[in-house]
């Protein structure tokens, strides 16, 4: 992977946003700028903003109860989180159906729960655990037509995913994570001084590094990439 390779990349799925690095570290830089931030807008500040982001102890106590749940920085129960979805969200009629989503989302791996987190713009010299965008269906579709040139595998996609869990959902069940933005981190958490900070018509799409490199390999190889097909299309009238 190099920087020209990257730059390449984005020009021709024409990525607008920065492609964003997230690694798990034992320590922090000594000396390193601290914003308040719970965790879906720090991805949002790195990918809009281009800013490092850094969570470490500090940063870790201000995340939304919903985050604190799902990264394992609290004990929460399955109980008490359905009780915020259930009755002060009414995201779900009742605990059964909310219980049911809980076990469909990817959980936390359990040997990273003591590791501090560095979210930044993605460069050659990164070491990302997992890579995060911020793209449109079309470069959605193109992102996951490249990943399956060379194997094909199935994208699940589940409907109601917490924006944050992009951040490691790869590392936890091995897959691309695609998500939609949650819809709290949207209009409410999301909205700042009165504006909303995430594009309407964006979605996040993470994938481990291994399978972002795949990405990368691919791009001169398929048409979802740089590739023009020798297939010409059919003439039809004006629409």
């Amino acid at each position: 992977m190099t920087d020209n390779l990257i730059k390449k990349f984005k020009k021709a799925l024409g990525l607008e946003n920065e492609i964003i690095s997230v690694s798990f570290v034992k320590k922090l830089p000594i000396l390193h700028r601290h914003y308040r931030d719970t965790a879906c807008t720090a991805l949002a500040r790195a990918l809009l903003k281009r800013e490092k982001v850094f969570f470490g102890n500090q940063a870790f106590g201000q995340l939304c109860s919903g985050a604190k749940y799902f990264f394992k920085t609290e004990s929460i129960s399955d109980d008490k989180a359905c009780s915020v979805y259930v009755k002060d969200e009414q995201v779900f009629a009742k605990q059964k159906v909310c219980q049911d989503f809980l076990k469909s989302l990817p959980k936390f791996p359990a040997d990273l729960q003591n590791r501090f987190i560095t979210i930044e713009p993605l460069l050659a010299k990164s070491k990302p655990s997992v890579v995060v965008m911020l793209v449109n269906p079309a470069q959605a579709s193109r992102i996951l037509g490249l990943l399956n040139y060379r194997v094909y595998r199935p994208i699940v996609i589940l409907p109601n995913q917490p924006s944050c869990i992009a951040i490691f959902a790869p590392l936890a069940t091995g897959q691309p994570h695609c998500n939609f933005i949650d819809y709290y981190d949207r209009y409410y958490q999301g909205k700042i001084k009165g504006q909303k900070i995430w594009p309407e018509e964006k979605m996040l799409i993470s994938l481990t590094a291994k399978d972002f490199r795949e990405v990368l390999n691919n791009l001169a190889k398929s048409p979802h990439g740089t590739f023009r097909p020798t297939l010409k299309p059919q003439k039809v009238d004006p629409i």
